[in-house]
């Protein structure tokens, strides 16, 4: 891949459970890495759920293959938070292209 390509700038956030004072796990996320990253869209749509429309826009973030991602952690991008769909390593030009799909909290 040619570096010029990663126009952008993502916040990739590492999921961490910790234990509650009752026992139970609390899911948390803290800061992984920041890394420069090719977006494309890949598609979108519009549904209604309960009467209410939602926007379904999923992303393809492509990252050079040295960037430490798995599958549970949450990428931050254009102010908005990214699920990750899947993960694929293209070992022709060493990239790692990861679906994603935007979420709200």
């Amino acid at each position: 891949m040619n570096s010029a390509n990663l126009k952008y700038r993502i916040n990739i956030y590492r999921q961490v459970k910790n234990k509650t004072d009752f026992g139970n796990d609390r899911i948390t996320y803290e800061f992984k890495c920041s890394t420069r990253a090719r977006v494309n869209f890949s598609s979108g749509s519009r549904t209604v759920v309960n009467e209410q429309i939602y926007y379904d826009v999923d992303r393809e973030f492509i990252v050079r293959h040295y960037v430490d991602v798995v599958d549970t952690d949450i990428i931050e991008f254009d102010n908005y938070k990214w699920r990750i769909l899947s993960i694929d390593h293209d070992r022709l030009y060493n990239d790692i292209v990861i679906r994603a799909t935007k979420f709200d909290e």
